[in-house]
């Protein structure tokens, strides 16, 4: 306990010093995984001390409470009692590290094997799946539409989030079922779920053509998908030449795969539209996706009026934003002298990078938000060749969810600042602010405010797009 203790006082620490504007956000984010790593590794020598290699040593018993899970058949003759947690037992870790299975309660925590429900290694539970049959007849005949979620099934943050898209799902079921598509609820999906569903052999519709899948988990950033046990999915597994043909729609209500949106468009076929958030999001933004709103077009209900109840043609993926992001062509000597008195007006710290220097504006409500400064020159009409001040902030990946009009929406004031779509780092153009001043002219009280109004139209997106702040 007393390195549980030091490592919490640790991570404390380094969270005041990053809130208070000590370090930034990259540095903040390397010491913490340091001291995470660290306090694994530990863990780990502990585990490996309390768990000798002799293979008929009885393994220890977590101390604290157990995940819950379901037992297997019973055998033939009655288990022997678990043996009693020994207090000098090392307490496992709160959560194992991103894409490993949680650790199976009973079988010790150096044990990363998916929990089995009996024979097979399954780690969900087939008794939950729900098939919904037709209700009338439509353009569903012949055609199954799958809501499978890929949650924890330890996690209680994830079972909530699994209640609240089932609450909102329940008018969708019943048009599909309306309209004679057989529908498939699984609130515990596994890989073999997701990758049967792509090619119609999902359970309960096998021969159907699946129009449609919804398929909610954890996102990671190289675009892969979770699934309940902890197993991982990338697109490079799915076999192309089985996925039907008769699929219309991949929406993934999952962080990052909107991102990857050509990628797993290539990898199902190039045939259905892919949806997914381009970055993370917060719970109340992803259920606000499948709350019906007559004010947007792009919610889960207009998709599948659009594409499933409808043949709207699948439309291509956006061609914007092939060029790169201005700030990494740009250059510092010219703001040498004037990014010190340029981050005191606005009371922000800096940091110099390759092209630019990086400022972290202080906004109203606590909120924060990351510009990049920077000079070059100007390609426009009667500004060739003149030296110009840019200021350059990111909001986050654009995906067919990103209603056009929010873009719009935070420069209908006079103002420098434009939106704009820039090469991104994965499939989909990143959304960015800009703004421009000519350099000779600008006075640093100038640069600072355009600074200002770029990270407050930046942090507004970011905001109504994905919920949260983390671009800071």
């Amino acid at each position: 306990m007393a390195d549980d203790d030091a490592d919490k006082v640790a991570l404390d620490a380094l969270w005041e010093e990053h809130r208070t504007g000590g370090i930034n956000t990259y540095e903040y984010n390397q010491r913490r995984r340091a001291i995470k790593e660290a306090a694994r590794a530990k863990a780990a020598a502990a585990a490996a001390v309390a768990t000798p290699g002799d293979a008929s040593a009885t393994p220890t018993a977590p101390a604290g409470p157990g995940l819950s899970v379901v037992p297997p058949a019973p055998a033939a003759s009655p288990p022997a009692p678990a043996p009693a947690a020994d207090a000098s037992a090392p307490a496992p870790a709160a959560d194992p590290p991103a894409g490993e299975a949680a650790p199976s309660g009973g079988f010790g925590w150096t044990d990363r094997s998916p929990k089995s429900w009996g024979s097979g290694g399954r780690g969900d539970d087939p008794a939950v799946r729900v098939v919904h049959p037709p209700t009338g007849s439509g353009v569903g005949n012949g055609k199954s539409f799958l809501f499978i979620f890929g949650l924890r099934i330890a996690r209680d943050t994830d079972q909530m989030m699994v209640r609240r898209e089932t609450e909102q799902l329940q008018d969708d079921i019943a048009v599909l079922c309306s309209q004679g598509f057989t529908v498939v609820y699984d609130p515990q999906g596994g890989k073999k779920d997701f990758l049967d569903a792509l090619y119609g052999q999902g359970e309960g519709v096998e021969g159907l053509v699946p129009a449609g899948i919804y398929w909610s988990a954890h996102g990671h950033d190289d675009g892969r998908i979770e699934c309940c046990d902890g197993q991982l999915v990338a697109h490079g597994e799915v076999e192309t030449a089985k996925v039907s043909p008769g699929l219309r729609l991949m929406v993934f209500g999952a962080c990052y795969t909107g991102s990857f949106a050509k990628t797993w468009r290539e990898s199902l076929g190039g045939h259905p539209l892919v949806v997914g958030w381009g970055r993370p999001v917060t719970i109340d933004r992803a259920v606000e996706f499948l709350t019906s709103n007559s004010e947007t077009d792009t919610d889960f209900d207009d998709l599948v009026t659009r594409y499933i109840l409808a043949d709207t043609p699948i439309p291509p993926l956006p061609e914007q934003g092939t060029q790169p992001a201005a700030s990494a062509q740009g250059r510092k000597q010219e703001l040498v002298d004037r990014v010190g008195p340029i981050s005191e007006l606005l009371g922000s710290a800096w940091r110099e990078l390759d092209t630019y220097y990086e400022m972290m504006i202080h906004l109203p409500g606590g909120r924060r938000h990351v510009i990049r400064l920077f000079a070059m020159l100007g390609t426009n009409e009667y500004l060739e060749g003149r030296p110009l001040i840019g200021i350059e902030s990111e909001v986050g990946e654009l995906s067919r969810i990103v209603e056009p009009d929010v873009l719009f929406s935070v420069t209908g004031v006079p103002s420098f600042a434009r939106v704009s779509l820039v090469k991104g780092k994965n499939d989909m153009p990143d959304i960015v602010v800009q703004g421009f001043l000519t350099h000779a002219s600008a006075t640093n009280t100038d640069v600072a405010a355009l600074a200002y109004q770029v990270a407050r139209a930046a942090d507004e997106l970011e905001f109504k797009i994905f919920g949260s702040d983390r671009n800071c």
